[in-house]
């Protein structure tokens, strides 16, 4: 990386405010910075190992330890037998060949998490539509314009707070989502948090929308006559626009066969070779992929490059979709509204709250994008100042779907208080099934992690 004057990470890291520890797979310590000892009140270097401190009950519990048998990023409360709790995030590392590699930590005193929370509060949990739950808003300073992160559930506030964690590392990033959930704005983020933000751009690349012929000269560029209608002073591609800064390769599933090892070669080697070229040139660049497809199957059908997608698999990221963390929806139309209302000068009009309720059941195929797009359509379109279901369009109005019951069937009569146990367990279970995190599952049930913890020991 280019920097300004003599800094590397290590000194970030050591002068940082947030913890931070990295571990190997079996929860040994590989290093601690400085910050960790005041926040946990204790050396946690000394006990050599996450799993001695579990085992001595000096922690109630690791994310470390669950993103490794997860092989996910696990956010939590950690509470220490010191007296301090933090809230610690967690995301594994892959090696090369796709295999679980390390494991990195960083950890916030509890206090600025509150302190956090009482700013900006997370949504009320629970299954019933509420319409006054705030959002959460990142800002995100590009070179060219500013950019917004809307949020308002635990599940992407987990992976807001590991983009930023990411940030502080090098490490190539491969966005897994559908289309339309926000992978382009965390690559965003990643970038802009990073000290890569003060030595070189963010550059963008589709590469489902670049012609398969010039796919090539686009992202390596060309040197000067390389071929007919080829500028005469040559090209830089997208690796060289993009040295000392970052290269967002989205819809990178689409990138074709042949192109690939060449790619393989400039990830490996950092250097470049022009197309009609022979010098190689270093190239300083990191790499944060996206795609909406399965990698994996494509690798097995023979459509994308092993080595190439275990380059890319450093450090996987799920980005949900929109209708797994549904409490998002009331929010996202308040906020899109909001900023439609602002950008056209209406006035006076609003969505009713049966519109925001009918929509909450609602799939969303295309996500965010495609709930921006009809709110932005029905504050244009519908002629009276409050929104109805009857302004919505027809996929929108017939849409039925899977509507919450509001009755429940009874079999067997025992004891009450035997049933409601049993009611209870299956309803925790069914809420574990549906969550990332015990965390998660909480806050979908409306009760604290400790509630939960008690009713999952019996």
């Amino acid at each position: 990386m280019k920097v300004k004057g003599t800094v590397n990470l290590a000194e970030l890291f050591e002068h940082s405010g947030d913890g931070f520890f990295i571990t190997d797979v079996q929860g040994m310590f590989l290093y601690c910075n400085p910050v960790i000892h005041s926040l946990m009140g204790m050396d946690m270097f000394a006990y050599e190992s996450l799993n001695v401190l579990l085992a001595k009950k000096i922690i109630d519990r690791s994310t470390a330890l669950e993103a490794i048998q997860k092989k996910s990023a696990v956010t939590g409360e950690v509470k220490c037998i010191t007296g301090h709790k933090v809230i610690a995030t967690s995301a594994p590392v892959f090696d090369l060949a796709g295999k679980l590699n390390k494991v990195i930590c960083n950890i916030r005193s509890y206090a600025s998490y509150l302190e956090a929370k009482k700013n900006n509060p997370l949504p009320r949990p629970g299954g019933k539509v509420n319409f006054k739950d705030p959002y959460k808003i990142v800002q995100i300073k590009g070179q060219h314009s500013d950019y917004e992160l809307v949020f308002g559930s635990s599940m992407m506030e987990a992976i807001i707070d590991l983009a930023v964690n990411l940030s502080k590392v090098d490490s190539t990033v491969l966005l897994h989502g559908e289309t339309g959930v926000g992978k382009e704005l965390i690559a965003h983020l990643i970038h802009v948090r990073s000290p890569r933000n003060m030595t070189g751009p963010f550059v963008k690349i589709n590469c489902a929308s670049i012609p398969i012929n010039l796919v090539e000269t686009e992202l390596f560029g060309y040197e000067p006559g390389s071929f007919t209608g080829a500028l005469k002073r040559g090209k830089k591609g997208y690796f060289e626009l993009a040295d000392g800064g970052t290269l967002f390769l989205d819809e990178i599933g689409e990138l074709p066969l042949a192109v690939q090892p060449k790619l393989l070669n400039v990830l490996q080697d950092k250097k470049v070779s022009r197309v009609g070229g022979t010098e190689l040139l270093p190239v300083d660049v990191r790499i944060v992929g996206a795609t909406n497809r399965d990698l994996k199957k494509m690798v097995e059908e023979g459509k994308f490059r092993e080595d190439l997608y275990f380059r890319l698999h450093v450090v996987p990221v799920e980005v949900p979709p929109l209708r797994d963390r549904k409490v998002e929806i009331p929010m996202l139309i308040s906020y899109f509204q909001d900023k439609f209302l602002q950008k056209y000068a209406i006035r006076n009009k609003k969505i009713s709250p049966e519109v925001i309720k009918h929509l909450y059941w609602y799939p969303w195929p295309g996500n965010i994008r495609e709930l921006a797009n009809l709110v932005e359509r029905l504050l244009i379109v519908a002629k009276e100042n409050v929104i109805t279901v009857a302004d919505l369009p027809a996929p929108y109005i017939n849409y039925t779907g899977h509507q919450p019951e509001d009755k429940f069937t009874v079999h067997d009569i025992a004891p009450l208080k035997e049933m409601t146990k049993e009611f209870e367990l299956a309803v925790i279970t069914k809420a574990m099934e549906q969550s990332k995190s015990q965390k998660e599952a909480a806050e979908m049930l409306g009760i604290s992690f400790s509630s939960l913890s008690r009713k999952l020991r019996g």
